[in-house]
């Protein structure tokens, strides 16, 4: 197999492109700066944390979690900073649960499994007219 081999190097001559740096003010990440945002219920905080020691480790995890996330949620650094997410975690995944009816969607399903007329939700049926056979 022949093939050539007569390979150059030349560096092509350019000009540094010229940037004017307009100075900006950062961005703001945190939170909306609602404190109900910063600090979320002690429910959500427990029920967050309570969930995550549960499916780590069972129910005595749980419990041992939910009451340390209890004690740690008022602490500086990193251990009160990742349970207040947590909580806020929760908090939200909570009021969109509460948008969606979810509880109510729940129980319609549930009930829908022993008595196989139609849904009893009646927030369910007058909003969505949903019958489940």
């Amino acid at each position: 197999m022949t093939a050539d081999k007569d390979f150059t190097f030349e560096p092509v001559p350019s000009d540094p492109p010229i940037v004017e740096a307009v100075p900006t003010s950062a961005p703001d990440f945190t939170a909306s700066g609602n404190k109900n945002d910063e600090n979320p219920s002690d429910t959500a905080i427990l029920v967050g944390c309570g969930l995550a020691g549960w499916m780590v480790g069972g129910p005595f995890l749980a419990l041992l979690t939910a009451l340390g996330g209890n004690w740690a949620k008022k602490k500086q650094g990193p251990f009160g900073e990742s349970t207040r997410a947590i909580g806020r975690i929760t908090d939200a995944a909570g009021k969109k649960a509460k948008d969606e009816q979810l509880f109510c969607k729940l129980k319609a399903s549930v009930r829908s499994l022993f008595d196989r007329k139609r849904s009893r939700c009646e927030h369910c049926e007058s909003s969505n007219n949903v019958n489940l056979l």
